[in-house]
């Protein structure tokens, strides 16, 4: 599938109420996540898992659905719980990894290889590139310092972040079918 067709069959996705809804339920847990799902190391370094719901999301119902769910919830987070100024730089950075994950995952077979190297791009582009600077442009502190320790970070998170998006993803939809099943 090209990027325009996946982009136009996740559009469609979002035509529907019962997806809708599966897409809000989504957004409301990126949010609690992002609330209560995150720890602050120091000032410039956050450890959270409102992606895993994000990454659900865009594997459902594409690269659309999970671009629309990375912004809302990114914005929703900062009103409910601001850490720091608003930037639209991490408003975009979540829409790149709904973006990312959906065209990763989205009416694909998951694989280890595929969640491995999806997590890469993602830890590559946005938490050792972009976020740094943002932060950067926030506050004026050194690029290269806020690199290094988001290097360090990611090497640590890397491996977790790999086998929870990977249980996620390939076990809750075989549990939801088969719950589904059983309701039937």
């Amino acid at each position: 599938m090209d990027f325009f067709t996946t982009l136009k069959e996740s559009s469609q996705e979002l035509k529907k109420l019962n997806n809708l809804l599966i897409c809000a339920m989504l957004l409301a847990l990126c949010v609690v996540f992002g609330i209560f799902g995150t720890v602050m190391i120091g000032p410039f370094l956050r450890i959270t898992f409102s992606y895993l719901p994000l990454a659900l999301g865009s594997m459902l119902f594409g690269p659309a659905a999970g671009s629309i769910i990375g912004a809302i919830s990114d914005i929703l987070n900062y009103i409910a719980a601001p850490q720091g100024p608003f930037f639209p730089g991490f408003t975009l950075n979540a829409i790149i990894m709904g973006l990312v994950f959906g065209f990763s995952f989205y009416k694909k077979r998951i694989t280890l290889k595929r969640v491995i190297v999806t997590k890469l791009i993602l830890m590559l582009v946005i938490d050792n590139l972009l976020t740094p600077l943002w932060l950067y442009m926030l506050y004026d502190k050194a690029f290269m310092a806020l690199m290094a320790i988001r290097i360090l970070k990611s090497i640590i998170q890397l491996p977790i972040d790999v086998a929870m998006i990977y249980f996620l993803l390939t076990r809750l939809p075989a549990l939801i079918s088969k719950s589904h099943k059983l309701r039937s």
